[in-house]
């Protein structure tokens, strides 16, 4: 009794710690909405700034413009950034994507228009750094640099000075084309690399590059690869002062109406897909729901069947012994004892007269026996009719017999004992 009364308070006291005892939780960068945003920001402005600095140098010193460098610079520039800030914000980068991701509900509204505005200030700042290191003379104007980098089409297209020379301009139905298929190459990738919840899968990097290298070889000669609307915004806001054959801004419409198009079509048919998906399992699981009590329904039938065969047998075995009883009842009552007729107790009273004094006449003798032997006849197919009666009525298996009077039984039976002897 002492020791469990000293074990208690030890108990009690051992609870006590553990439930003062805080719970740590670690918080990861990506659990703090405005560390993604952070991230989203200083992704979207190292992607921008690089993509800006190799197409204007790149395509100058190389003398002529050719769609291999940016090609091979836009994709490893996606890849790297992604790989390194993807695991924090999920890699977005896009305002195209953002939208695609809010409208499969990958990413809240709230958090999706501060990537947003993130994403466009990111490029805003990367414009402006690669504008300010352009060098400039008398000779190479700043328009001439940033034609190779700024987005446009027809005029504004970095093949426009080569077509001018053929007649040939690349107006806005080619580069609405040419940017809505490139546009949905790259946003498709990047929300199926995605989560459910937006974070980016392990293989989220590789192919956002990849998709990003096949967007720009279908739309650098038209409309130098626009594909981003923040990356077409950030260069053409400070491009816009610097005397460009067509205005920037009038064309930037373009190059956002035809993301944010293809992330809408892509965003449906992910919904779409998901809808008719969900549909098929739930008809799926509704008819093995369905057949589930069927099979039940039919096991219990024949389960009920086997019963109730049993159940009938028993009773067929149970009812057939009170059935052969009735039956003998029934016989035993419908064959009861022989019936005696009056004539038969007459005849059975009467006892034999003493023919020993009498004289028997032969011919009277033979004359009252052929009498007596014509009413014998007359009664028995009487009784015969009445047996049949009987049988077709109440009383089966009733036989009657013979009535047999005293003079027969004196003839046949009793021999007078004493006869005349003839001398």
């Amino acid at each position: 009794m002492t020791m469990e009364a000293s074990a208690e308070p030890v108990l009690e006291q051992a609870d006590e710690q553990v439930a003062a005892k805080p719970v740590r939780r670690r918080i990861r960068p990506r659990d703090v909405r405005w560390i993604r945003a952070a991230a989203e920001l200083a992704g979207t402005f190292l992607i921008c700034a690089a993509i800006y600095l190799s197409y204007i140098f790149g395509q100058m010193t190389m003398g002529q413009a050719s769609v291999v460098l940016p090609v091979l610079g836009t994709a490893l520039t996606y890849l790297v950034v992604t790989a390194m800030l993807g695991g924090v914000s999920g890699g977005h980068f896009n305002p195209a994507v953002t939208v695609a991701a809010m409208f499969t509900s990958q990413i809240s509204m709230v958090d999706g228009l501060i990537y947003i505005v993130a994403q466009v200030i990111g490029a805003i700042g990367a414009g402006a750094i690669a504008v300010a290191l352009v060098p400039v003379s008398k000779s190479v104007p700043a328009a001439k640099w940033l034609i190779l980098s700024v987005n446009g089409f027809s005029g504004g297209s970095p093949t426009a000075d080569s077509l001018a020379l053929r007649h040939i301009t690349f107006g806005a139905p080619m580069a609405i084309v040419v940017e809505l298929i490139g546009c949905i190459i790259v946003v498709a990738t990047a929300i199926t690399t995605l989560r459910s919840d937006g974070r980016a899968r392990r293989n989220h990097a590789l192919y956002t590059g990849l998709a990003y290298g096949v967007g720009v070889l279908v739309t650098y000669p038209i409309t130098c690869s626009g594909l981003n609307p923040a990356r077409s915004t950030g260069i053409a806001i400070f491009a816009q002062s610097k005397h460009m054959a067509v205005s920037p801004i009038s064309q930037l419409w373009l190059f956002w109406i035809c993301p944010l198009l293809a992330a809408s079509l892509v965003a449906l048919v992910i919904i779409m897909t998901s809808i008719v998906t969900d549909n098929m399992a739930m008809r799926a699981m509704g008819a093995a729901t369905d057949a589930q009590p069927e099979a039940q329904a039919q096991v219990d039938a024949f389960a009920a069947t086997g019963v109730q065969a049993q159940t009938g047998a028993d009773a067929q075995a149970d009812a057939f012994a009170p059935a052969g009883a009735k039956t003998q009842d029934q016989s035993a009552q419908a064959s009861p004892a022989p019936v005696e007729s009056p004539a038969a107790d007459a005849a059975d009273t009467v006892t034999p007269a003493d023919t020993s004094a009498q004289t028997v006449d032969v011919s009277a003798l033979s004359d009252v026996d052929a009498g007596q032997d014509a009413d014998a006849s007359k009664n028995a197919d009487a009784n015969q009719h009445a047996v049949a009666h009987v049988d077709a009525g109440t009383i089966p298996d009733l036989q009657a017999e013979p009535l047999h009077t005293a003079s027969e039984k004196e003839d046949s039976d009793v021999e007078p004992k004493d006869k005349p002897t003839e001398d």
